[in-house]
């Protein structure tokens, strides 16, 4: 791809684009003034020492405070990891492990051993979807735009609906700075790639008028594995835009408009030992996502009412993949999906011991899609045909409702439920073409699909001291068939086929935790023992010379996370983080623990904070992983790699006259380790980053 960087003053001649949960439930209830205080600024938000988020409970609230586990990144970590896609910015985090179909620069996130598919993401609290993608739906989204992540692992469907089965990853956006005018701009570069970044970023406060707008640009060659041996076709370049505008018309309502643009094209590859899927390849020239959102904001409306917060959004995703004729085989596929949604909540407080959280979340997607496949197996086999898929529906409405119960001044229990009602449309689908040189003309027709589901969650939280908390939960998941397993075929590999008979996959959850959190005293801690039942997975299984998706799957998963470090008087701070887990899949084929899954993995260094430089020397762990593919039909049969130890070396540095620019550099994987994660593509190899950003 040819390199076009982006001037840095047209960065900032971006349209009107962006988020704004973080900013809409930072100011909270009268009951908790304090928060509101502390709701604005870089990284995470501070109140008296305490991180707070925002996800776990659709309010602010110190992160001591919260029932789930949780796991936070904020912008200065992320941005000097030099990392250009919001995935990889979680890496590192206990219980995550990240997944590739061989597409650069668009990993997804899988929470405790969970497929991609169940673990929701959202961007400022509203959901990306993606109804015909069976690798999960990819976050799409600016990385350099970003106040903090907030990752819930375990499912947490009561609050946010359907996907939520191994977790939520919530990436909340860059807020507007409290003075006039503040600018930020960086350069990266990263050789795994050899890729080029720019971004910048302009937000300030004039009176009751924020504003917050943003742009990057990455340009990035082919992939370079051990022994700097370069894998063809997997370049892509990304650009994105976003913003935000909000006025506060009264000291207790705010009003504003956001939206986000993101755009991204990429070359597609494998590192698989297959004689027919190792050489697949294929191109992405548009993969594209854009959102637009209106909102309001009000506060201490009465005695009782506390807050309500009002949203509505429209969001399209287009992607157009071509592969690269192989082993007979040529496929091409365009989709395009429109979302419109909303969402009302509002929040109450109710005396002293109690807090009630209301809502509505409603949303209609809309799915269109053509395919061509072209298969060609000699003079004995050759098949033609083109499928469009059109005017297929989804609608989902759900009413859900949250109480906080302060029954001592060191107890609180949490109690949740939601009703979920969902309504697939069936549009229709036309099959054309030839088969063994005969004409093939065929329309399938099917019936509306609706499906209710009632959750449940109960959590209790006892804080005997400023800086601990233990945590007891019980939570339940599901997520709802999309449109491509209940209605489409398609065909990846092999031709697959919907079926409007699919139940919900649900799961339960128990959790219990404890955390610590006292930067002060030097000591941070977060600890957790969890036990998932899944059941009714959707997976395919052969019916006749296809496949066709079934409820036939259940998991058993339990394991124990810890995240420990301990800053010393002089300023050097160990730390580790790590994930035991077992998990075990349960299909007609049989059982199997192996899933894909390390047994054992996370990683441990040690870090130093110098006047002039930050240091963080670390290794990057993970046992050996096999995987028995009982989940339905695979590219591949039983897949195995070896573990894996990688040493990484990141340095950092600020200077100017107030600390203002930052230079940041790292080597990874130093002992050029030929390693894979998982089964489509190999690691990179030996490889470095540098870069600088400044702000103003």
């Amino acid at each position: 791809m040819q390199r076009n960087s982006l001037n840095l003053a047209l960065l900032l001649a971006v349209s009107t684009m962006g988020t704004a949960w973080a900013a809409e439930t930072a100011a909270v209830s009268a009951a908790e003034p304090e928060m509101a205080a502390g709701a604005s600024g870089a990284g995470l938000t501070q109140v008296q020492g305490e991180t707070v988020v925002v996800t776990a409970s659709r309010m602010a609230q110190p992160l001591l405070d919260v029932d789930a586990s949780m796991a936070v990144v904020s912008a200065e970590q992320a941005r000097t990891m030099g990392v250009d896609n919001v995935p990889e910015m979680l890496r590192e985090e206990p219980g995550v492990t990240l997944m590739s179909d061989g597409t650069p620069g668009v990993k997804r996130v899988a929470l405790r051993g969970e497929n991609p598919s169940r673990t929701l993401l959202m961007v400022d609290g509203q959901r990306i979807d993606d109804q015909k993608n069976k690798s999960g739906a990819p976050l799409l989204i600016n990385p350099y735009f970003i106040e903090r992540i907030e990752v819930v692992k375990g499912p947490s469907s009561v609050l946010y609906g359907s996907d939520a089965l191994g977790g939520i990853v919530n990436v909340i956006t860059k807020q507007a700075a409290e003075v006039p005018f503040e600018f930020e701009a960086g350069l990266n570069f990263n050789s795994a790639y050899r890729s080029f970044t720019e971004y910048a970023n302009a937000s300030g406060t004039l009176d009751r008028f924020k504003y917050a707008l943003g742009a990057f640009n990455t340009n990035a060659g082919d992939m370079r594995l051990s022994d700097n041996e370069r894998l063809d076709n997997t370049s892509y370049d990304a650009t994105g835009f976003n913003g935000d505008l909000s006025y506060d018309l009264t000291d207790q309502l705010t009003v504003g408009y956001s939206g986000e643009y993101f755009d991204t094209n990429a070359e597609t590859s494998t590192t698989v030992d297959d004689p027919t899927y190792g050489n697949f390849s294929g191109d992405i020239p548009k993969w594209q996502r854009q959102k637009h959102k209106l909102y309001a904001h009000a506060y201490d409306l009465t005695d009782y009412l506390a807050a309500v917060d009002v949203s509505l959004y429209y969001q399209k995703n287009t992607k157009d993949f071509n592969s690269i004729p192989q082993a007979g085989l040529d496929v091409a596929v365009y989709n395009e999906q429109e979302s419109i949604g909303g969402n009302l909540q509002m929040e109450w407080s109710l005396g002293e011991r109690f807090y009630l959280i209301t809502g509505y979340d409603g949303r209609q997607e809309s799915l269109d899609s053509s395919s061509s496949v072209g298969i060609a197996m000699g003079p004995v086999f050759n098949a033609q045909f083109d499928i469009d898929d059109d005017n297929y529906k989804q609608q989902s409405h759900a009413l859900y409702a949250l109480l906080s119960t302060y029954l001592t001044d060191e107890l609180t229990l949490n109690t949740g439920i939601r009703y979920n009602y969902i309504k697939t449309k069936a549009g229709s689908t036309t099959l054309t073409g030839s088969l063994m040189g005969e004409p093939l003309v065929r329309s399938f027709d099917y019936d509306d699909v609706s499906q209710v589901k009632t959750l449940g969650s109960v959590g209790l939280v006892y804080r005997p001291w400023d800086h601990g908390a233990f945590r007891l939960n019980w939570s339940q998941g599901f997520r709802v068939p999309n449109i491509q397993e209940l209605y489409l075929l398609t065909s990846t590999g092999t031709l697959q086929t919907g079926n409007p008979d699919l139940k919900p996959e649900e799961s339960d959850n128990f959790e219990l935790g404890f955390r610590w959190e006292d930067p002060q005293g030097g000591l941070m801690a977060d600890a957790s023992l969890f036990y998932t039942k899944s059941d009714n997975y959707i997976e395919t299984a052969r019916n006749g010379q296809f496949y066709t998706y079934h409820n036939i799957a259940q998991a058993h998963s339990y394991g124990f996370e810890a995240a420990l470090s301990y800053l010393t008087q002089w300023s050097v701070e160990p730390y580790l983080n790590i994930t035991l887990m077992e998990r075990k899949y349960e299909t007609q084929a049989g059982s199997s623990t192996n899933t894909g899954t390390p047994k054992f993995f996370g990683n441990s260094g040690v870090k130093y904070y110098g006047r002039y430089f930050d240091l963080d020397g670390f290794a990057n762990f993970a046992t050996a992983t096999k995987n028995d593919n009982l989940d339905g039909w695979s590219y591949f049969g039983p897949q195995e790699y070896g573990g894996y130890v990688t040493l990484n070396l990141r340095i950092s540095t600020r200077f100017g006259s107030n600390d203002q620019f930052t230079v940041y550099g790292s080597v990874e994987n130093i002992l050029d380790k030929n390693y894979q994660t998982n089964e489509i593509i190999h690691e990179p190899g030996r490889f470095f980053t540098v870069g600088i950003s400044g702000k103003f």
